[in-house]
């Protein structure tokens, strides 16, 4: 198993922001467009992102949430947090053309061809954004690789792109999407309910030769890595990214 955590980079472009929705109750997506020629990522690598908060320079790490089509774009989805000085910033006070800087791709936790021809993405709630940029990747640029998304959140509302992921699910053969809900009481929920465990893990698929890819907080990556090897999946195909 592997952990990924790197050094950022210490180049930053110029980047400005294009576009800023409200994607569920508590996430906003940023698009950013980059037109440096050395701005470059891989599926699945964050970004440092630089922003001028009462005359300092502040700096959040995000991942992608798009695929990489070497044209400068960036898309994020960032979760509210009154705690965190750049994320509250960009919730409550970015507007479009606001300018900002962003380093370039970082990380090892990423997806590139030759990896597999299939590939198990485990996500909980935001820690879903760089398995949505494999994803997406993978649908547009993949078409031989089968894809699951196995992807948890407390509540049905905070599901991101859930009309794109049904869509993905519908039209692209090699692609399922698992979503289980923890927190379904008092909804209309009726699909998977609870956290991801041996079962869902199970349904999701085990084999020797496919790679997951987990993403989410601390406790449930290393719980999921764990019953994924109790499972019997090799060590080296089970990589991992905590967000703290």
């Amino acid at each position: 198993m592997s952990s990924q955590q790197a050094q950022a980079p210490a180049a930053t472009f110029p980047a400005t922001i294009v576009a800023i929705r409200q994607e569920t109750p508590t996430i906003k997506s940023f698009v950013l467009e980059c037109s440096a020629a050395a701005f470059a990522f891989m599926p699945g690598q964050w970004i440092d992102l630089h922003v001028e908060i009462a005359g300092h320079d502040e700096v959040g790490g995000y991942s992608m949430i798009n695929a990489p089509r070497g044209d400068g774009r960036i898309e994020l989805a960032i979760k509210y947090s009154d705690t965190h000085a750049v994320t509250r910033y960009l919730h409550e006070n970015a507007r479009v053309g606001d300018r900002v800087a962003v380093s370039n791709g970082s990380g090892s936790f990423y997806y590139e061809p030759g990896m597999g021809d299939r590939v198990v993405l485990i996500g909980a709630g935001v820690g879903v954004t760089p398995l949505l940029s494999i994803m997406r990747h993978i649908s547009s640029e993949q078409p031989q690789v089968e894809v699951t998304l196995l992807y948890s959140v407390a509540v049905p509302e905070e599901v991101l792109f859930a009309e794109e992921l049904a869509q993905m699910r519908r039209t692209r053969e090699k692609t399922r999407v698992l979503i289980t809900v923890t927190q379904p009481q008092g909804t209309r929920w009726t699909g998977l309910t609870g956290r991801i465990d041996a079962r869902k893990l199970a349904e999701a698929g085990l084999s020797q030769g496919t790679v997951y890819f987990i993403c989410g907080p601390g406790e449930m990556v290393d719980n999921t890595a764990r019953m994924l090897v109790e499972l019997g999946v090799p060590e080296h195909k089970v990589i991992f990214e905590k967000w703290w």
